[in-house]
């Protein structure tokens, strides 16, 4: 499987932040050798498909009171655990 460390990684960082985070978040928060394999958000996305263990949730991200914008949250759920 190709980036099994780097989705190993994101999976720690989830780890970690049990209240989730967005795909920005988690790119803001990997190791810098891994985070120059990523390139935006929506890698992270696909990197994380089909991981067993991590959810996705949509929530609301308001900037001001005319910009409301849905963002994925990914959490990682300590039921199933992830296998990479």
């Amino acid at each position: 499987m190709r980036h099994k460390r780097i989705r190993a990684a994101i999976v720690q960082t989830l780890r970690e932040n049990p209240n989730g985070l967005t795909a920005n978040e988690i790119i803001e928060r990997l190791d810098p050798k891994k985070r120059k394999k990523i390139t935006n958000a929506k890698h992270i996305g696909n990197l994380l498909r089909g991981l067993k263990g991590v959810r996705k949730n949509m929530s609301v991200l308001v900037r001001s009171e005319l910009a409301q914008y849905k963002v994925n949250v990914y959490y990682y759920d300590e039921d199933e655990g992830a296998e990479i």
